[in-house]
């Protein structure tokens, strides 16, 4: 991962030791129940909303008349992804720079223990014309790759997914909303960006699922239409009800919503902002999308969920 590709490093400050929220396995996906029951953060997990039951009265009362603000959430939830990753990289630094405070996973360097945690599809970009064809694992081992394919950007948090050594032991896990649900997989490919302080990461993966890829262009921009939609009606309403909905996978289980509020934002000279929370999180729910009344569109960064501390739950850094 190239220094050209990193996204500005910053140090915001919080109050204590950071608590990151990649939920490690290891001893396999089979004991993730162990995870649940055991779970000390949130015994019962009663602040979190299977998917499949997220509706309009999960909402504030303000935010129920017109389904617009559920729908939005629900789109959201269409591009959350659940993210595996298997091995983590001998490059991962021992502290956070300038610091004396461990960097997560450092512990674990060259090691094939599965992290799962969450990321959101963050654009798409779709080729139908020219001389690079499809370079998807499929398609590497044609004899005729497609030219017709696209480009799938998943943002996550850097502590998930630190360099391109991960990325491409990185798989994402598409539409797994319930247990029953059909899924589908994207194979990493690599890093596009990352910020180590911010605690964000930008992945690329490649396929010529073309069902898939204008599926996924097509929520992108419902995404966008709903964000306008609520910050045209709502945004008076940003520093008075403090909405954040998170959709995670918490300890890998299937997709999640939680609704809670903002306390505080924690803020640069720079513009950029870490915000604390009470929306619920858990181990597996590191690099949710944590959507407030301020986001903008699916293709800006926006803020993902880092971790805990003795303040709340907080996010990673962005602008606003």
């Amino acid at each position: 991962m190239s220094n050209s590709n990193k996204m500005p490093n910053s140090k915001l400050e919080t109050s204590n030791r950071r608590n990151h929220e990649a939920e490690m396995c290891y001893e396999g996906e089979a004991d993730l129940h162990k995870h649940v029951a055991e779970c000390q953060k949130n015994p019962g997990h009663k602040g979190f909303i299977p998917l499949k039951y997220f509706n309009r009265n999960c909402l504030p009362a303000r935010y129920r008349d017109d389904g617009l603000m559920s729908g939005t959430i629900k789109t959201l939830a269409a591009l959350t992804v659940q993210v595996k990753t298997k091995y983590t990289s001998l490059d991962r630094p021992e502290f956070y720079p300038g610091t004396q405070e461990p960097y997560p996973f450092y512990s674990d360097s060259g090691s094939h223990v599965m992290r799962l945690a969450t990321g959101r599809v963050r654009r798409v970009d779709k080729y139908t014309e020219g001389a690079v064809t499809c370079r998807c694992a499929k398609c590497q081992v044609s004899a005729t790759p497609s030219k017709v394919w696209g480009k799938v950007s998943v943002v996550t948090a850097t502590h998930v997914v630190f360099n391109d050594k991960e990325a491409r032991q990185t798989r994402c896990v598409l539409g797994y909303n319930d247990n029953k649900s059909p899924v589908v997989s994207l194979d990493g490919w690599e890093v596009v960006s990352a910020d180590i302080d911010g605690d964000l990461c930008e992945l690329r993966y490649v396929t010529c699922d073309l069902n898939l890829v204008d599926e996924l262009e097509m929520m992108c921009q419902l995404f966008d239409r709903f964000c306008t939609e609520v910050r045209k009606k709502y945004s008076r309403f940003v520093d008075v009800d403090k909405l954040t909905v998170i959709v995670s996978h918490p300890h890998g289980c299937p997709k999640q919503v939680s609704v809670g509020q903002w306390t505080h934002k924690r803020e640069r000279d720079d513009y950029r902002t870490r915000y604390v929370y009470t929306t619920c999180t858990c181990p597996g729910s590191s690099g949710a999308t944590v959507y407030s009344l301020e986001y903008i569109r699916s293709w800006d960064y926006q803020h993902l969920h880092s971790g805990s501390n003795d303040e709340g739950n907080y996010s990673g850094e962005w602008f606003f």
